[in-house]
């Protein structure tokens, strides 16, 4: 079979896939509740971002910022952060409850990033190249960049998530190096702290194992 004809159907195996686990109830309603959280989710974070940008806070003394920079990337990573995301989408759309598991893990994600926001309260770096990401950069309404959404690093953490999410081995590792990367740059950029960075990865394994252990005591319960 030639090459073209195998991708086609796995391709039709997927829509169908998707096309049963739409038509199973329970599934359905777990896509429309994941949507609506989700939602919810990015506009309470945008409301805290919103807050803290008008709020004082704390500029810290970083022994890297200090050695180095900044040195503006800001568009090598917006190129690595979402062609990863826009690979890892594809990918996981192969696996339509691993791509719901991932979404749900996103919007525990984006909470945590709220509450974090709200509860430490930092200023940028006097030195701070603005990411300015053209896609997901909030501006006040006079439009300037919101620089000052610090702890934790979103880009990083996002990185981070979707690595957790992928099963293949080289994919993974393709998203394990641009979440090294991403967080190395973003010190370098000054745009945030190594702390911010540092604990980035532990709020989105922390999401992730959250997700995975409410379905599981869900499973769990209607099994009974």
């Amino acid at each position: 079979m030639k090459p073209s004809h195998m991708e086609s159907n796995e391709n039709t195996l997927k829509l169908l896939e998707w096309r049963d686990l739409i038509r199973n109830p329970h599934f359905a309603g777990e896509v429309v509740l994941t949507t609506v959280i989700l939602a919810g989710s990015v506009w309470f974070c945008m409301a805290i971002t919103h807050y803290v940008h008008a709020r004082p806070g704390v500029i810290l003394d970083d022994p890297i910022h200090n050695l180095i920079g900044p040195i503006n990337l800001r568009w090598p990573v917006f190129v690595v952060l979402w062609s990863s995301l826009v690979a890892g989408i594809c990918i996981l759309s192969k696996a339509p409850e691993r791509l719901l598991i991932w979404l749900q893990a996103a919007a525990a994600l984006i909470c945590l990033r709220g509450a974090a926001l709200y509860l430490v309260p930092l200023a940028p770096p006097q030195t701070i190249i603005p990411l300015a990401d053209p896609i997901a950069t909030l501006r006040t309404e006079a439009g300037d960049v919101i620089a000052n959404d610090l702890f934790f690093s979103g880009h990083t953490a996002t990185m981070f998530l979707l690595f957790l999410a992928i099963d293949s081995i080289r994919v993974r590792l393709f998203v394990f190096a641009g979440f090294v990367f991403i967080g190395v740059a973003v010190v370098l950029q000054h745009v945030h702290y190594c702390g911010d960075v540092f604990a980035a990865p532990f709020f989105a394994y922390g999401s992730w194992r959250l997700v995975l252990f409410i379905h599981k005591k869900v499973e769990k319960s209607f099994s009974y």
